[in-house]
């Protein structure tokens, strides 16, 4: 530790990130060497809550006066957005937010930004979504922030699937009412003929060998993502690569969120040494 390192002390604003399990986030490390970089009192600390006791967890948020914000993983997005005070437009569109800010009052306010980090994170490989095909794995909290972002970005076609045949159908029905310019598909039958393949499914995660989807018919035309973070090349992505594709990582899309959380947060994330 260097002599400029923060120290935290009772002055310190805390910022949790809550998941489970926590094992595979990346957000603190990020987030921990931009506040020690930028000189901010400030730290973030992964915090693995039990689905069964989140609740408490938001009420006890409420009332912490040195905790400015939240982030929020898998699986609690959608408990979050149930829980927050006050909603984004695409928050309460997709019934899941993964930022939370807590103002003095104690309200929460809250955001959806995975599909805002994963358009960061496309447009520094130099992909365009606006007329493209484009197939999600997934319609969860992630998956659906994907696909609605790439509706919003003016995607052509959408081809969206989930194991939750109500969650896809709702993910749909939202996406028709609000764009109804794309043209949408609730499964594929083959990866051929799509510009974009992502997975966003918890698939590849901690040893997982899977794939969303068989790799067979994927050609190296199509651009390949995951959501995934840990591990950083997961089974879909190393197939995709070893046939040609340009590939995106799961980090990738939480580096595009990285300014923007911060910024609902109130962090400066302009601050100077």
């Amino acid at each position: 530790m260097s002599d400029d390192t923060p120290v935290p002390s009772g002055r310190t604003l805390v910022y949790p990130m809550i998941g489970h399990p926590t094992t595979q986030v990346k957000s603190p490390t990020t987030f921990n060497r931009y506040f020690r970089e930028k000189g901010i009192d400030g730290v973030m600390v992964a915090i693995d809550v039990d689905p069964t006791t989140v609740a408490h967890f938001f009420s006890l948020l409420r009332g912490w006066r040195n905790c400015p914000g939240c982030i929020v993983t898998i699986p609690h997005k959608q408990e979050a957005a149930r829980r927050a005070d006050e909603l984004s437009a695409r928050a309460r569109d997709l019934g899941a937010v993964n930022v939370l800010k807590r103002t003095q009052e104690g309200r929460l306010i809250g955001d959806m930004v995975d599909g805002l980090g994963f358009l960061e994170a496309i447009a520094a490989h130099g992909f365009d979504p606006a007329g493209t095909r484009v197939v999600v794995f997934g319609a969860g909290g992630a998956g659906g922030a994907i696909a609605y972002a790439m509706a919003e970005a003016g995607a052509a076609g959408l081809a969206v699937t989930d194991t939750d045949g109500a969650r896809q159908a709702a993910l749909l029905a939202i996406i028709a009412s609000r764009f109804p310019h794309v043209s949408l598909t609730a499964a594929p039958g083959s990866l051929s003929g799509f510009d974009l393949a992502v997975n966003a499914t918890p698939l590849g995660m901690n040893d997982d060998s899977r794939t969303p989807f068989p790799l067979e018919t994927l050609g190296p035309a199509t651009f390949v993502a995951d959501v995934v973070t840990e591990p950083e090349i997961t089974p879909w992505l190393r197939g995709a690569r070893e046939r040609g594709c340009r590939i995106q990582t799961g980090y990738e899309m939480t580096l595009g969120q990285f300014a923007i959380m911060g910024r609902h947060m109130g962090i400066d994330m302009d601050a100077p040494r």
